[in-house]
């Protein structure tokens, strides 16, 4: 009660604020986080768990269609690359980028599974695979081969032309704004929407950069995990999660901490944040 209590005043905050002053990305980035500490301290209870839906539905709703796409991680992440190239006008970004390192290796990639609208936009999109499409341990790894290989073109664009290069192509703003900015959105979102239908988060797993970097984070010693101990191979909790992070009795890097797992009820497997 208490969570949904400070959220809801650091909403009516930023939407009072952002009325007076132009401040609205600062104080919409600053609010994400605040709610980002606030999840990270309280998502492992069972509560707050049940309440993952409506948690993302909110931020899909309120930083998605309200704010219009505010925060964009995708925009803060060029800016972040262009700070790092000497442009010194980018270093909020450079800041957001820093914040959202430093809360993943505290909390774990919590980003990605409870507030990011983008994400939130492709779950709810998302329709039970009954194709089985993307799910073996060896197409994960294809999947992050991908994600890797994009993610080093998006920077070597970035470097050549020296500015964000993405604000014109994301489908995800075209949506929320209901806009289309140039003749590619009329490819980007129908691509978007009918991959989002087949598989699960399909943007997240292959060209987010963003998930790219909280997944590298991961591999810090001392980052924030998901540990499963006592496994008896059982599998039950393969069937809930839809990224298809857990082979072999060990979690995959491209967990997310979402939870879901958690759903299967398993008598023998548990489940802790590994530090």
């Amino acid at each position: 009660m208490w969570i949904t209590t400070v959220a809801v005043c650091a909403i009516t905050a930023t939407a009072s604020l952002s009325k007076t002053y132009n401040t609205q990305p600062i104080i919409g980035l600053c609010v994400a986080f605040l709610l980002l500490c606030i999840i990270g301290l309280a998502y492992k209870t069972t509560t707050i768990q049940q309440m993952r839906p409506l948690i993302i539905l909110c931020s899909l709703i309120y930083f998605g269609f309200v704010l219009g796409g505010c925060p964009c991680l995708l925009f803060y992440f060029q800016g972040f690359v262009l700070f790092m190239l000497g442009k010194t006008a980018f270093w909020f970004s450079f800041c957001a980028i820093i914040a959202i390192i430093v809360l993943s290796v505290v909390f774990g990639p919590i980003w990605c599974g409870w507030l990011c609208w983008l994400g939130a936009l492709q779950e709810f999109l998302f329709q039970q695979n009954r194709w089985n499409l993307l799910k073996s341990e060896k197409t994960q790894r294809v999947l992050f081969c991908i994600q890797t290989s994009a993610f080093v073109a998006l920077v070597i664009w970035i470097i050549f032309t020296q500015r964000p290069v993405l604000c014109g192509y994301d489908p995800f703003l075209s949506i929320v704004r209901l806009k289309i900015f140039n003749w590619t959105g009329y490819i980007t979102v129908p691509v978007l929407l009918v991959s989002s239908l087949l598989i699960y988060r399909p943007f997240c797993r292959i060209l987010c950069p963003i998930g790219w970097l909280l997944y590298v984070v991961k591999y810090l010693p001392f980052a924030a995990k998901l540990k499963i101990s006592e496994c008896s191979d059982c599998r039950k909790c393969h069937h809930y999660c839809k990224l298809h992070a857990i082979h072999n009795k060990k979690v995959e890097k491209t967990c997310m901490l979402c939870g879901e797992c958690k759903k299967s009820n398993c008598s023998t497997i548990s489940f802790s944040v590994n530090t």
